[in-house]
């Protein structure tokens, strides 16, 4: 079997604790090789540990060879949880694995009293009870304490009929690099869409080393946008740090990632970030971006 599929690695990743909770992520059964004429790959929704799935999301992908040519791919199996896809290794240097066309659940937002409101379909009505006796309330009595906080959800058949609403479209988007024999150059920015463009070889990296970035949407920088690391650990290392120090980008949307210890890591991000003001109008598209790096001794 493929060494991604041992339990040790599906078993033994970190829990997601901070902003990014959920991420897609693409893992290949190697980033380096010499010799190999194919590599598979699995994909997949990570919401509570580092490249154990928790859930699929329909995607194609995009094989990007050496040459610039782009290869379009199906996965090969479609899990509950997660893909598997295979591709060629027809010539040397490196090839990116990137999903293609991946959209979540779409979300939907409703704006009333000045506020936009997540809106979660309605609850089936619960079945009849006859009412408890309730007991006289004494002065010793603890009132529960008022909720100041305004409300963020709210159920689709509690929404005004005459409210504004607003559609959501939730993109993924999860890529890795494998290299066969030499490294060569990756794509360069297309200034389309989301794009995390490395400025430093993925398949070059090693311990001690950082990975440099540049985010972008549309070919302009992304400034102070957090990004999440997470590090892959062994069965063996109940103890092992996996949650790494987060990142933000600079002013130029430039982002600089240190790596102390070999291992596979998950670098994930979202954009826009959540906004905690519910009185601002929500973007109409998200993106959720997962990448998966290799470093060595």
């Amino acid at each position: 079997m493929k060494h991604w599929f041992k339990i040790a690695l599906l078993t033994s990743l970190p829990v997601l604790s901070h902003a990014h909770s959920m991420s897609p992520f693409l893992l290949p059964e190697v980033f380096d090789t010499k010799a190999a004429q194919s590599i598979s790959f699995q994909s997949g929704i990570t919401i509570e540990k580092f490249f154990v799935a928790g859930n699929n999301f329909k995607t194609t992908y995009v094989i990007t060879e050496p040459d610039g040519q782009q290869k379009p791919i199906n996965a090969a199996a479609a899990l509950k949880r997660f893909n598997i896809a295979e591709f060629d290794l027809p010539k040397e240097g490196t090839y990116r694995i990137r999903t293609q066309d991946a959209v979540g659940n779409n979300g939907k937002y409703a704006l009333v009293d000045g506020h936009w409101l997540r809106v979660r379909p309605a609850r089936a009505p619960m079945p009849m009870q006859a009412p408890a006796d309730k007991p006289a309330e004494t002065a010793a009595t603890p009132k529960a304490p008022v909720n100041a906080q305004p409300p963020r959800v709210i159920a689709a058949d509690q929404v005004p009929a005459n409210a504004q609403t607003l559609e959501v479209t939730n993109h993924f988007i999860a890529e890795s690099y494998v290299t066969k024999g030499k490294p060569t150059a990756i794509p360069t920015a297309s200034k389309k869409g989301f794009e995390f463009t490395l400025l430093t070889h993925p398949n070059e990296l090693y311990a001690g080393e950082s990975l440099k970035a540049k985010v972008l949407m549309n070919g302009k920088p992304v400034p102070n946008l957090e990004v999440d690391v997470f590090k892959g650990a062994g069965s063996y290392e109940p103890n092992a740090k996996r949650e790494q120090p987060h990142v933000k980008t600079n002013a130029k949307g430039e982002v600089e990632i240190k790596f102390d210890q070999a291992g596979i890591y998950l670098i994930t991000t979202a954009y826009p970030e959540a906004n905690p003001d519910a009185t601002k109008k929500p973007a109409t598209e998200n993106f959720t971006y997962g990448l998966t790096v290799e470093v060595t001794e």
